[in-house]
């Protein structure tokens, strides 16, 4: 299967930013239903094209990923919900885990997982009801996707192309898939 992030519909900066309010109606939501820390999971795409085959194709393995570290850990899903939508994919998962446990997992499937990079894991605490910060672990910032500077910092100073960026992007899926089937 081919990977492609230049088949699905452009999006605008307004539907971009519903979307972002749709994220935090639904992560709200799931708290008051659950009363139990969340996962609010999406993907990190650039460009007007957030859902792809490409996009779909990191989705469904972050999905995995944090199944399979939930496993590992004996870590209970309250409840879990898929989201599609023309802005990407994203997930809600309430989770039977304190917050802080919570986001160390997640810091460590995103540091150590071959896609990780690619994927924007959020821990919401129930009793603050704000995302727990990387930095509140002592992680480093995220790196860039090209080069090895602070993501926030390539980003605000556009310092890579979106071309060289999915250039990136598609070298960490390839070595993915390939190091995947050759186990």
């Amino acid at each position: 299967m081919q990977i492609k992030f230049d088949d699905g519909t452009p999006i605008i900066l307004e539907q971009m930013l519903l979307a972002k309010e749709k994220r935090v109606e639904n992560q709200k939501h799931a708290m008051t239903c659950y009363k139990y820390p969340i996962i609010s999971l999406s993907i990190v795409i650039p460009g007007p094209i957030k859902n792809s085959s490409g996009a779909r194709y990191l989705f469904d393995e972050a999905i995995k990923a944090l199944h399979l570290c939930f496993l590992q850990n004996d870590i209970t899903i309250i409840n879990e919900d898929h989201f599609h939508y023309i802005t990407g994919s994203e997930a809600i998962i309430a989770i039977k885990c304190s917050a802080k446990t919570l986001k160390k997992y997640c810091i460590e499937v995103e540091n150590n997982h071959p896609l990780g990079r690619l994927w924007d894991i959020d821990v919401i605490d129930i009793v603050t009801q704000n995302s727990l910060s990387r930095s509140q672990f002592e992680n480093q910032p995220r790196q860039c996707l090209v080069c090895n500077e602070e993501a926030k910092i390539c980003g605000r100073a556009k310092r890579h192309s979106i071309d060289e960026i999915f250039t990136a992007i598609k070298k960490k899926i390839e070595n993915f898939r390939k190091n995947k089937t050759s186990l």
